[in-house]
């Protein structure tokens, strides 16, 4: 992968790998000992996606950055890997509860 500055791809788009937008480009989180970017912290751009989507007291949704599959015009995630308030259990959902 080609570097790019953090300062760049701010405010970028991010979509999933189906296309669903999710939100925009908020801000990185790195591991202070490694240095390792370890999350992207996405805005939802919105209601639908605040309303999907697990996000923290902000209303900022941290995206695991191993989910990161591309970066061009915009931010491509698996979209798997996203953490959603309610995930599918078969034919049922159930609702997640928030961390913290």
């Amino acid at each position: 992968m080609a570097k790019i500055a953090a300062s760049r791809i701010r405010d970028r788009m991010v979509v999933t790998s189906q296309g669903h937008e999710v939100g925009l480009l908020f801000d990185l989180v790195a591991d202070e000992k490694t240095g390792k970017l370890v999350a992207l912290v996405i805005e939802p751009t919105t209601e639908e996606m605040r309303e999907l989507l697990l996000t923290d007291r902000e209303g900022l949704v941290l995206v695991p950055f191993t989910a990161l599959r591309a970066i061009r015009d915009f931010i491509v995630v698996d979209a798997k890997r996203v953490p959603r308030k309610v995930k599918k259990v078969g034919m049922f959902a159930r609702k997640e509860r928030p961390a913290g």
